[in-house]
């Protein structure tokens, strides 16, 4: 018996089918489908009965031809089985949809009539793509492993033939000179430093690519971790006559782990010292890149580097070291590890150099937004903050806080800028808040504003081991409190 369809029925049986639709169709020009399907690839069944193939002429790489001439192989050689296969359409406005077509013929086969049952694919096909790109990822990651196992057997192993064969020695030779004990103990010295280095960028490299390393962003003033940076620095600087030049403000605050992000300046301080000749100089710029990000550049006078080595740059599976200007000598794997802790941050790193002209390494880390935390449950109370800081400090974004506990949880989440808290609150009071937050908050980059009428001595001692020295009456004047606020935006940016 013959099967009717006809665009009436199918819209009927296809309400509110969005990923499975039917159509019956031949190459003479039969064609029906449902509305849904014609919204979905845009084009009218009009349309679609006009195009030589159907369906199939809105596939994309122009396999048209080829998929009907297989169609009309797979039935007409007396073939009665479906068949069965996925097609990629692309859509009027240029949209990719996948299918799985299901095409049978119909019972009547002097007509050459097709049924075909199409499947919406397209979020599958789209995971499929994504699970490729992990798969293809972690083979590559897996080839880079190997890679380095072989490098590792290598640079690990090879340094310690020398290094026993000059303490062998050091042990049976007593009659060395001084002069030559201390150049060997000076070899056995720089070599062991060197393979130290190496295996704890190594075990550093391995934590992260695991997620075994703790990661624990904060808000920091990235001027201080450079300064700091400089600062370790400085005994390689004086003997090489080497300048560094910091360009860039305290108060450029970003959301970063300080101890990763001072092993990525360290890191790349140490390579701008020790490829740059005496009486030269570095710069270290700070700027903001693209609004939400702030970018941190490390400029040399050095060495630069060598176009046909470039690429050799923060990979594992292509190790590159070169000797300083000094004779100084690395692992070859810091600017791997770099690499992964900025992208650990979700930003980016890339360089320029220009061999005998210098290098410039630029790398980007997420800006912190300025906030206010208020503890305040009281709408006309929270309404005189709101208007205050709207007006006065726009650039800083408030949210209040019911209780101690939801503030807490905040803190956790994203540290602010400023705090304001009630002395006493139920539960957790003031001072137990505040030795919470230190507790993220070690280098007391938060101010904190605590709330209270009758704060004893003893308590204020208290806050004021805690790096708090702000307190505001409950009743005090929206004048006071702006003023308040002025003070601590203003030491807050310093």
């Amino acid at each position: 018996m013959d099967e009717k369809y006809n665009k009436d029925l199918l819209n009927e049986f296809l309400t509110n089918q969005n990923n499975f639709f039917v159509l019956e169709w031949n190459y003479d020009g039969n064609f029906n489908c449902s509305n849904s399907f014609e919204d979905l690839l845009g084009y009218s069944s009009s349309e679609l009965t006009n195009l030589p193939y159907k369906h199939h002429s809105l596939i994309s790489d122009n396999k048209a031809e080829e998929i009907y001439n297989n169609i009309k192989r797979f039935y007409f050689n007396g073939n009665k089985n479906q068949k069965e296969q996925d097609i990629e359409i692309i859509a009027k406005s240029g949209k990719s949809v996948w299918f799985r077509e299901i095409i049978r013929l119909s019972n009547s086969l002097n007509d050459d009539k097709f049924i075909s049952v199409l499947f919406n694919i397209s979020d599958f096909k789209k995971h499929e793509v994504e699970l490729n790109e992990v798969i293809n990822s972690k083979t590559n990651l897996n080839n880079s492993k190997d890679k380095l196992i072989s490098i590792i057997s290598h640079d690990l192993r090879a340094p310690f033939s020398s290094l026993l064969g000059f303490s062998e020695i050091l042990i049976n030779e007593p009659g060395l000179s001084e002069d030559e004990r201390k150049e060997y103990l000076q070899y056995i010295y720089d070599a062991s430093k060197i393979q130290l280095e190496m295996v704890n960028h190594l075990l550093d490299w391995t934590r992260l690519q695991t997620g075994t390393m703790k990661f624990n962003p904060q808000r920091i003033d990235v001027r201080d971790v450079i300064d700091n940076c400089v600062s370790v620095l400085t005994g390689s600087v004086i003997r090489k006559d080497i300048k560094i030049k910091v360009n860039g403000e305290h108060g450029t605050f970003v959301v970063a782990d300080e101890r990763l992000i001072n092993q990525v300046i360290t890191n790349l301080l140490s390579n701008a010292v020790k490829f740059t000749p005496s009486g030269k100089s570095i710069s270290v710029n700070i700027d903001l890149y693209k609004n939400d990000m702030v970018e941190i550049i490390v400029a040399d006078e050095g060495v630069g580097i060598d176009e046909k080595h470039q690429d050799k740059l923060f990979k594992i599976d292509a190790k590159y070291s070169k000797v300083g200007t000094a004779g100084e000598k690395g692992s070859g794997f810091g600017l791997t590890l770099v690499k992964e802790i900025v992208e650990k941050h979700g930003g980016k790193i890339w360089f320029y150099s220009e061999l005998n002209k210098g290098s410039e390494f630029h790398f980007t880390i997420p800006k912190s937004e300025d906030t206010i935390l208020i503890l305040e449950e009281h709408k006309d109370l929270q309404k005189v903050y709101t208007d205050i800081i709207d007006e006065k400090f726009n650039n800083f974004k408030v949210k209040f806080c019911k209780n101690s506990f939801e503030a807490l949880n905040t803190i956790i989440e994203k540290t602010p800028s400023i705090l304001v808290t009630y002395h006493k609150m139920p539960l957790m009071n003031g001072l137990q808040l505040v030795s919470s937050l230190r507790k993220k908050d070690v280098h007391n980059k938060v101010s904190v504003v605590v709330l209270g009428n009758d704060i004893t001595e003893k308590e204020k001692n208290n806050y004021n081991n805690l790096n708090v020295h702000t307190f505001l009456s409950l009743d005090a004047s929206p004048d006071i409190v702006e003023t308040t606020f002025e003070k601590l935006v203003s030491s807050n940016h310093n």
